[in-house]
């Protein structure tokens, strides 16, 4: 039933539907395939996805059931926050986009360890905002350099800030391996082979916005699957997007992108 609410026909498939496109980063499949090409804080959110999944991030959760946040962010989520405490333990060779995401997270923090509930706070401080900022873009401009992506062009795929004839065969492409990631019949029938494959796939559903679905039809066995089932990286979408909003002073023309969850206003902000 699902198959055919997705328009697919399961026996037109083998196990080649759970092969990604191309090998882009996180971060610029996001931004390619988003609906404006643009580079916003969920590049970042990727980014720590990734360092998690790498155990580059130490996550811990100190909750059992599975948690959504609503349309508006409450007291209560942020009692949940406090549950979910991220440690930076970075060992061994990173890239530079990277090591610019863990600095970030240090110097917001003023620490190693901390919960989100803290770091949450700690977005609503104006100076501590100021300071994201010049962190974020100089991590934005890393991302740009690393792919070589200007903000219009990006290898055989983007032109002018459009798709080419490459770029728009390849989102068909991605658009049948997001079915598949929602698909609770293709994932029994083709499922992650791996722990390693499983989280990865529940990455690449985030950057599509749809990782709680690619969660629903797959196994949480990771800790970041569990930090997925507790809404993680909307709350990370969330809070990096209040600190740009509490910014003294927001620049324009830097390709950053303010109020995209206004209606998510961290409880206790000045």
């Amino acid at each position: 039933m699902v198959l055919y609410m997705l328009g697919l026909n399961n026996n037109q498939f083998d196990e080649n539907i759970k092969n990604i496109p191309c090998d882009d980063s996180y971060p610029m499949v996001s931004i390619l395939y988003s609906k404006n090409n643009g580079v916003g804080v969920n590049a970042l959110s990727l980014t720590i996805l990734d360092l998690i999944n790498k155990n580059q991030i130490r996550c811990d959760i100190d909750l059992d059931d599975s948690y959504e946040i609503g349309k508006k962010l409450t007291p209560h989520d942020m009692e949940v926050m406090k549950h979910i405490t991220l440690r930076i333990a970075n060992k061994g060779e990173l890239k530079t986009s990277e090591s610019l995401a863990i600095n970030l997270l240090k110097n917001m923090n003023k620490s190693k360890k901390f919960n989100l509930k803290s770091m949450a706070k700690q977005s609503n401080i104006t100076a501590i905002a100021n300071k994201f900022e010049n962190d974020f873009s100089d991590f934005l401009k890393v991302i740009e350099n690393e792919n070589d992506f200007d903000g219009k062009n990006y290898k055989d795929i983007l032109e002018n800030g459009k798709l080419t004839g490459k770029g728009k065969e390849i989102k068909k492409e991605w658009k049948n391996f997001q079915d598949y990631l929602k698909s609770k019949d293709l994932t029994e029938k083709f499922p992650p082979e791996s722990a390693l494959e499983n989280s990865q796939q529940i990455i690449y559903g985030a950057c599509f916005g749809i990782e709680k679905n690619a969660l629903d039809v797959r196994e949480n066995n990771s800790t970041l699957t569990d930090f997925i089932d507790k809404d993680g990286y909307k709350l990370l979408n969330i809070i990096f997007n209040n600190a740009l909003l509490n910014v003294s002073e927001k620049r324009k023309g830097d390709g950053i992108f303010y109020g995209v969850n206004d209606k998510y206003t961290i409880p206790g902000g000045g």
